[in-house]
């Protein structure tokens, strides 16, 4: 006979026992994804286009293709052309080659997003996908039609939308360039989101905070932004310069030199070039290979009078001398006059930036928001006649350019 104790003991060996082999066969039933869907199941989206629906050329063929492209809509209007750019998921040959096109693009027409987007399963024998979606590349005309909040509201509050994702104004048309196919035989949106990342080392190309993330805080915060202008000539795409909103409204472009302007006053370049003449032969040219740039920009209050200061730090190497043969590189007298030349040229270059958003009226900087952190009293009594202030501000620039090294070989 057990006694009162052993008893006990053996019930709480019992009941571990039954709670352990109640938990492996829980296990048992529990195992995998209860709502898992297969790779080759899904169509994933790269690429999202947006065309004006009206002024989208079409030949003869297209016209009637167009017939898959639209559907009976009892309510609004067919603003807008969607085009997917979606992933061919195929077997492998067992050879290690490529597809010769490894996507398709499939169009819708409406307005809402989100009912294009269900109206294209007509199309498609698989769900469509969306957390890989890698650029959305958005046409001019579509844009100036209603602004672009509209158009990114879907892309901004569905929850398989990533905040990462790249964004693009084309003047263009936007299918085009959804139908593109690399010649490096990746998928077209992976070669796009490429394209933008290489910003930090193109002085021409703004990729900085231009994603879905960045762009819904600049609207939900009521400040300017600029997105990267995506040119397609010749069936090549470009990027080249950028396109500045004012709240969810395009202002206008800035080109290639305006932009190299606006991200010195950024500081988002960290290994670009910038060329300048040759101090002593003004017919050839000197390459300064920037590796280390530190800015800062300081809203200033003297009486009534308001100004900036941009104050710019850059360190970098010579990387090329079309003249070499005629200077010694190691005179230092020389290496400042290269440093003096390069200060003076990106001292001009951030001030005519400055002045062309003032006279397009954007603020992509947010000088606004700088005022408003280092003066929060003054802001409340200049607030309602920013719009009229800001035009009139002078920016003050102040730069610090140290050649480091000459190159390889002198």
């Amino acid at each position: 006979m057990l006694s009162g104790i052993d008893r006990v003991k053996v019930m709480h060996v019992i009941w571990r026992i039954a709670v352990i082999l109640f938990g492996i066969f829980t296990c048992l039933l529990t195992t995998g994804c209860w709502d898992a869907k297969e790779i080759q199941d899904r169509n994933f989206v790269l690429v999202a286009a947006i065309d004006d629906a009206d002024i989208v050329e079409k030949s003869e063929s297209e016209k009637q293709k167009a017939q898959t492209e639209t559907f009976v809509q009892k309510h609004g209007t067919k603003e807008y052309m969607l085009s997917l750019q979606i992933l061919k998921i195929a077997k492998s040959d067992g050879k290690g080659g490529t597809q010769a096109k490894n996507t398709f693009v499939i169009s819708d027409t409406g307005k809402p997003m989100f009912e294009m987007v269900r109206d294209m399963l007509g199309q498609s024998s698989k769900s469509i996908f969306f957390e890989h979606l890698e650029a959305i590349v958005i046409s001019e005309a579509a844009v100036k039609k209603s602004g672009l909040r509209p158009i990114l509201d879907f892309f901004r509050r569905d929850p398989e939308m990533r905040s990462r994702t790249k964004i693009f104004i084309t003047p263009g048309e936007a299918k085009a360039i959804a139908e593109f196919s690399p010649p490096t035989g990746e998928p077209g949106g992976l070669y796009l989101n490429g394209l933008v990342r290489n910003h930090k080392k193109n002085i021409h190309v703004g990729g900085a905070k231009t994603d879905v993330g960045f762009i819904t805080q600049g609207m939900d915060n009521n400040t300017d932004y600029a997105i990267p202008r995506l040119n397609y000539i010749d069936k090549v795409p470009k990027l080249g310069g950028m396109a500045l909103f004012k709240n969810d409204i395009l202002m206008g472009y800035t080109d290639e030199y305006i932009t190299r302007g606006l991200k010195f006053i950024y500081g988002t370049e960290k290994s670009a070039v910038i060329t300048i003449k040759c101090p002593k032969h003004l017919e050839q040219e000197i390459v300064y290979e920037l590796f280390k740039h530190d800015t800062k920009l300081t809203p200033h209050i003297e009486g009534d009078n308001i100004y900036f200061t941009l104050d710019i730090t850059m360190q970098g190497n010579i990387g090329e001398i079309n003249c070499a043969a005629e200077h010694d590189i190691h005179d230092v007298q020389f290496l400042h006059s290269i440093e003096e030349a390069i200060a003076q040229e990106v001292s001009k270059n951030a001030q005519d930036c400055w002045v062309f958003q003032q006279d397009l009226g954007v603020d992509i900087p947010n000088a606004k928001g700088r005022f408003k952190a280092y003066h929060p009293f003054e802001w409340k009594k200049i607030k309602d006649r920013w719009d009229e202030i800001y035009p009139t501000i002078p920016l003050i620039v102040s730069v610090n350019v140290s050649v480091r090294g000459t190159g390889e070989h002198d």
